[in-house]
């Protein structure tokens, strides 16, 4: 079977290596800014059931995670962490549209955040 954690952790050290906070699973604690990677929905989808074509599309929902105490400060925040995901994700992945930015409470205080599914294919062995 694929090895999920390693193409999540991989996905997750990708967006890291753009310099931001990247957690490969939800966190209980989550200081912004922040990506946040989680399995979307449909998950996994079989391109090939049986034969030796053993591939697989995995689908992630990224979460985008700033601050917002000041309004204009955390959409301009927001914009420049979703616009370094188009450059950071690895080759093959496709990435769907960003979700309107909404004020969203995260543990004790309120964040702006917007999502994106990123999708790539991936063999089960």
């Amino acid at each position: 079977m694929a090895n999920l954690v390693t193409t999540r952790n991989a996905i997750a050290a990708s967006l890291a290596a753009a310099g931001r906070v990247v957690l490969a699973y939800p966190a209980e604690n989550i200081t912004p800014p922040a990506l946040v990677l989680v399995p979307g929905s449909p998950y996994m989808t079989p391109q090939v059931i049986g034969g030796a074509n053993k591939r697989v599309n995995l689908r992630f929902d990224l979460t985008a995670i700033v601050n917002a105490a000041d309004n204009q400060a955390a959409l301009a925040n927001i914009e420049a962490l979703m616009l370094s995901v188009f450059t950071a994700l690895p080759s093959g992945c496709v990435i769907g549209s960003w979700s309107q930015p909404t004020v969203t409470q995260v543990g004790n205080a309120d964040m702006l955040i917007s999502q994106v599914s990123i999708e790539l294919a991936t063999t089960t062995e």
